[in-house]
């Protein structure tokens, strides 16, 4: 029985040992490279520039619409298109304000549209179910139709629905800087809104010194489990809120990017003249929470005044409109961000357009990138992200 024992500890102290040297040391996020990998898509019978709104928790529905007709389409996972409707105009049934963001899905047969005049609740015969609407009156100076400014918990919405206290300080300049808030909280049962988030003292907007332009400071939000996460355009950090107190900034996380253009303002008066250089800044176009509490950073890393100046000079002599050549020497990434370190740039094949829906990272739905097909039909791809 001894031997018989001894034997069973000696194989057991074997088997551990060659088991480690088969395990494979995991790499810095820094030096690994990735890319996104299309393994599926939704082909639909429509020619137009289709963007993808959302998707349904079963996926029997996707919601996508027309950005030049504003038509939304009801499309079933075959690609069918089951029902059609346009819910922007006058009649009862539609929504007169201006679309602030990405139709989401409530429930797997509703869903919720941001507008500058609160949110619209719908069915998916386009139905109007219900109209939340704002004690303040919307206004907002950037409309990015396709941005995620609408997310769902636990019967509450958070959404940047700009305005509230925009007739006592503004939209933009040291007031506002120091008073305004950043995000709604709809409470779907109370039918009410509170409004959250501030500029915290670690971000540079919060200054009472140099009074930024409104296109510096618009922001992207993300949600996890149990936090609102929160970059502002032109500043390149992400700020984390506990769903349980969004007034008490929980993290803050700087993204170490190896050139992000800032442009600084030189006093506390904002100058109203736009500058187009200043437009192409570094800037933050998306975060997405991922698994590991890691990031999905879409960003530009902006160009200089020097750098426009050249582009628009090199434009000219080709007789081209500069956006081209800004293009070239702005460059566009999807990183990923573990708090600390940034990957790689994650390589996109260029037939992708702009990502419209991430649900993890094995998840992720772009649309076609319309410079480089021209298709009788339309198509949303499902893709993920791979190590290489």
């Amino acid at each position: 029985m001894k031997n018989l024992l001894a034997f069973f500890f000696i194989s057991l102290i074997l088997f551990s040992c060659g088991g480690s040297k088969e395990e494979k040391p995991n790499k810095p996020l820094s030096s690994q490279n990735f890319e996104i990998e299309i393994y599926d898509s939704l082909v639909v019978d429509y020619i137009g520039t289709l963007e993808l709104q959302d998707v349904n928790s079963n996926q029997s529905a996707f919601l996508l619409r027309d950005q030049n007709t504003d038509t939304i389409l009801v499309i079933n996972s075959k690609g069918e298109i089951v029902e059609r409707f346009k819910l922007s105009g006058e009649g009862p049934n539609q929504f007169k304000d201006r679309l602030y963001g990405l139709y989401q899905f409530l429930t797997n047969e509703e869903f919720l549209i941001p507008t500058t005049g609160g949110v619209y609740q719908y069915d998916l015969q386009g139905k109007l179910i219900k109209h939340y609407k704002p004690d303040f009156t919307g206004m907002a100076q950037i409309i990015i139709s396709g941005k995620d400014n609408l997310f769902i918990k636990d019967e509450k919405v958070y959404l940047n629905l700009p305005g509230r206290g925009a007739d006592e300080y503004g939209q933009q300049g040291i007031d506002y800087q120091i008073k305004s808030t950043h995000v709604e909280v709809l409470d779907l049962q109370k039918e009410e809104y509170t409004p959250a988030i501030i500029f915290p003292n670690t971000s540079k907007f919060s200054s009472d010194e140099k009074a930024y332009k409104f296109y510096s400071f618009y922001p992207a939000l993300t949600l996890s489990e149990d936090s609102l996460f929160i970059s502002y355009r032109h500043e390149p950090k992400i700020f984390g809120y506990p769903l349980s107190d969004l007034n008490q900034v929980g993290s803050t996380k700087i993204l170490p990017f190896d050139t992000f253009v800032q442009n600084e303002p030189k006093d506390d008066k904002v100058n109203n003249t736009i500058e187009f250089s200043e437009l192409f800044a570094g800037t933050i176009n998306s975060i997405h929470t991922m698994e590991n509490n890691h990031f999905l950073v879409n960003y530009l890393a902006g160009i200089t005044k020097e750098e426009y100046t050249v582009a628009n000079a090199q434009a000219e002599e080709k007789g081209e409109e500069p956006w081209e050549e800004i293009g070239k020497m702005n460059k566009e990434g999807l990183v990923i961000f573990n708090g600390s370190v940034l990957s790689k740039p994650i390589y996109k094949p260029e037939i992708l357009g702009n990502l419209n829906k991430f649900v993890s990272k094995d998840e992720i739905w772009f649309s076609l990138n319309f410079s480089e097909a021209e298709n009788d039909y339309s198509v949303i791809y499902k893709t993920r992200i791979i190590e290489k």
